[in-house]
């Protein structure tokens, strides 16, 4: 079979996989000129034009400036893309002092394609990763060292950026060898662009394809191929089993989820559940940072270790980010994008006038007045984000504001006033949220209600109780 139609099949088969994602939205490939994204283009244009292609094709092309022949190479590509009618995005990176490192040059790549993604409103982003690129990476993490993720090689699709933002790249090429894809561009009769660059052995992975891997092969033959690829589908196994499970916990286990936040519950837990908590805290990371970034391998470590701190224990994270240990579990927040509380002085509070949210943080508190305590639901059913306050020694007016220095509080049952902080910190409540929660206080600035903690004894209720205040919090 001639290496183009395999292409083809291979491409299509792996792009049917993704239908529902492109919801005829366009196609983005990435194009740098060179061998194996020009069989890409080619193999997209091919099924374009059959219609099987299930959105409009575009191809984005980012010059690094690294390169004296940038240029070049761009206008190459804008020559291959005005042959085959497939409209061009061409993104210029800033220019850097020195030697980039690969990272570095990864990183903005991405983040070009990602923009350009966006301004399309593409379904797909397509790169040109092929097997031989998936034997590299295994190498190159097992001669820097690795877990199961990385051995498990270059993952078929991966989310880009984080939020509703998100676009998802796919390497349709990725179970094909190099040598189909140079074989396909002869049998077309087509050139790739050649980039100097991939033979600078100063890059770690030039020196791996160039030098590294020939010895191997010289001295192992194909078993050294074998062995990589045993070891990256074993990986992969193990890799996608320690997802599925790291999912499961966050899905059953994760509280207080918004787009900023999210609280595992690891109560009861056994202790072999350890590698799947460490992949749920991965996942609830990589799905809170700005970019979607997955948190480095310290961050885990010292995550872990914040199950065995005290409560209020903080660890800080890539992009903002800040894990806490609650007395539950552990609390995860990006602090930057959490919505802000209301100034100093608080806000006023209506009983009877509908929903209030508290400035524009995730709580909203609604009061209404009963002539007589209700009955239904008993406080134990209705839990502790429903509170029944008397309001004839709480004058008017009644406010909703966060804690401030000196605060003190009565809880229900107490004689005396406590220190906030102290009472807040005994009952467990995440630092986190110290400085969140509504405060609902009087006119008197005695605070009645720490909504999820307890009631004031100065509004409690009594036995000649015959004017009620019922307040109900929601959270989220």
């Amino acid at each position: 079979m001639d290496s183009f139609p395999r292409l083809l099949d291979a491409v299509a088969r792996c792009l049917c996989r993704f239908e529902s994602v492109v919801a005829e939205r366009p196609v983005l490939a990435a194009v740098s000129g060179g061998v194996d994204s020009t069989a890409l283009l080619l193999t997209l244009a091919r099924l374009r034009r059959d219609g099987r292609l299930a959105g409009p094709l575009h191809a984005a092309h980012v010059d690094h400036g690294v390169r004296a022949d940038s240029e070049a190479n761009a206008r190459h590509v804008a020559a291959l893309c005005a042959r085959l009618d497939v409209p061009l995005t061409v993104h210029r990176l800033p220019a850097r002092a020195g030697h980039a490192s690969e990272e570095s040059l990864r990183n903005g790549r991405y983040a070009a394609l990602h923009d350009a993604a966006r301004a399309l409103d593409a379904g797909l982003v397509l790169t040109a990763h092929h097997a031989d690129d998936n034997l590299e990476t295994v190498l190159f993490r097992m001669l820097r060292g690795t877990g199961p993720r990385g051995l498990a090689g270059i993952p078929e699709s991966r989310w880009l950026g984080a939020g509703p933002r998100r676009v998802l790249v796919v390497r349709p090429l990725l179970r094909c060898r190099r040598g189909t894809l140079e074989r396909a561009l002869a049998d077309l009769g087509e050139t790739a662009y050649d980039d100097t660059t991939n033979r600078d052995v100063r890059y770690a992975r030039n020196e791996l394809r160039l030098q590294t891997i020939p010895a191997l092969r010289a001295s192992l033959g194909l078993g050294l191929d074998v062995a990589l690829m045993t070891v990256a589908s074993t990986a992969r196994s193990a890799t996608e089993l320690l997802e599925a499970h790291g999912r499961r916990i966050l899905s059953q286990r994760g509280q207080r989820k918004t787009g900023w936040s999210v609280e595992l519950d690891l109560r009861g837990l056994a202790p072999d559940a350890a590698p799947f908590v460490r992949e749920a805290l991965r996942q609830a990371h990589e799905g809170l940072h700005p970019a979607g970034r997955a948190p480095t391998t310290a961050w885990l470590d010292r995550a872990e270790a914040l199950l065995r701190a005290r409560d209020g224990t903080r660890l800080a994270g890539r992009g903002g980010l800040l894990a806490e240990r609650t007395r539950d579990g552990v609390l995860v927040v990006d602090p930057a994008r959490a919505p802000a509380p209301p100034h100093a002085h608080g806000q006023p509070f209506h009983w009877d006038r509908g929903p209030q949210r508290f400035g524009d943080t995730e709580w909203t508190l609604v009061g209404a007045e009963h002539p007589l305590p209700p009955l239904t639901p008993s406080p134990a059913e209705a839990g502790r984000l429903r509170a029944l306050l008397d309001p004839r020694g709480a004058p008017l007016p009644w406010t909703m504001r966060t804690r401030r220095p000196g605060d003190r509080f009565r809880p229900l049952g107490c004689d005396r006033d406590l220190e906030l902080r102290r009472f807040l910190q005994g009952r467990h409540v995440p630092r986190f949220d110290r400085d969140r929660v509504p405060l609902l206080v009087d006119g008197d600035g005695r605070v009645l209600w720490i909504p999820g903690v307890e009631v004031s004894e100065h509004a409690r209720l009594q036995l000649n109780t015959r004017r009620c205040i019922e307040v109900i919090a929601h959270r989220g």
